[in-house]
Order: C-alpha cells, then sequence, then structure tokens
C-alpha cells in the first residue's frame, strides 16, 4: 500500500497510525461519556477496539478486508505469529469485547433507522468505555513489551 507521497507504508508504520487511530476514538468516547451522547460513547468505543485490534494484525503483516471484525484473524494470531504469552491468554477476552461491541455498533450509528434514541444507550455507554480502554491499555503493554515506540 502507498502511503500519502507514493512511497510503500512499513507494516510497522501503519501498525503505528492505526494504535494511534484507535487512541483518538477512545478519546472520543470519554468526551461523549462527559456530555452523554450515550450512543456515540458505544460507536467510538468499538472504533477504539477495532482499530487496535487492527494495529496489532498490521503490525504483524496481516492484510484484511476492511471490515469491522476481525476476530477471526485475532483469534488466529497465537497460531500463526509470536506474540507474548500473557497477551494470547488475553485474545478470548479481547474477542470477546470487539463482538459485543460490534454487535451494538450499527445501533449506535444508525439507531434512528430502528427508533432508537440517545438514552437507549445509557445503561451500556460507561461499561462500554471502560471496555474499550482495558483492550487499548493491553494492546499498549503489548506494544511496550515488543518495543515498538507507540
Amino acid at each position: 500500500m502507498e502511503g500519502k507521497e507514493g512511497h510503500k507504508i512499513s507494516s510497522r508504520r501503519k501498525s503505528i497510525l492505526a494504535f494511534k487511530r484507535a487512541t483518538r476514538w477512545l478519546q472520543g468516547a470519554k468526551r461523549a461519556l462527559e456530555d452523554e451522547r450515550w450512543d456515540d460513547v458505544v460507536y467510538n468505543s468499538q472504533m477504539a477496539v477495532e482499530h487496535g485490534v487492527k494495529s496489532i494484525l498490521l503490525e504483524k503483516g496481516y492484510r484484511f478486508k476492511r471490515v469491522h471484525d476481525v476476530s477471526q484473524e485475532l483469534f488466529s494470531l497465537p497460531k500463526n505469529y509470536n506474540v507474548p504469552s500473557w497477551f494470547a491468554k488475553k485474545i478470548d477476552e479481547i474477542t470477546k469485547i470487539m463482538l459485543k461491541l460490534t454487535n451494538r455498533r450499527t445501533s449506535a450509528g444508525y439507531g434512528f433507522e430502528e427508533e432508537y434514541d440517545v438514552d437507549d444507550f445509557k445503561d451500556e455507554a460507561p461499561s462500554s468505555y471502560k471496555e474499550a480502554e482495558y483492550v487499548l491499555d493491553l494492546i499498549s503493554k503489548y506494544y511496550i513489551e515488543i518495543e515498538v515506540d507507540i
């Protein structure tokens, strides 16, 4: 894949950019939580987790379609690549969080089509944010361990 100036982008560089984007999605979720924009909390939390997970897959050189659910790719990661054992043990948990948030993302983003209102997400918004924060914390620790300067 070519970058903005026509040069090839390394997997490592794409990975770092994806993780930085994940942290901005999480920041958006936090601000939405403060503003009581519950649907935005759920949507942004899902996007934070998605981009965080994709950042690790990119770091390993994975190629994947532009889809929201990359759980199968994540699940196969320890079988195909060397990852820290503590992280491999967390993949099941990360996958469950990602799938849960992905399933709610559509309703959070397009709830008006099904008559959802912002308050319909009030109960799940805080936990969605906490789960996304937790996953990004794990991914950050992963990067520290493999000595990637993010």
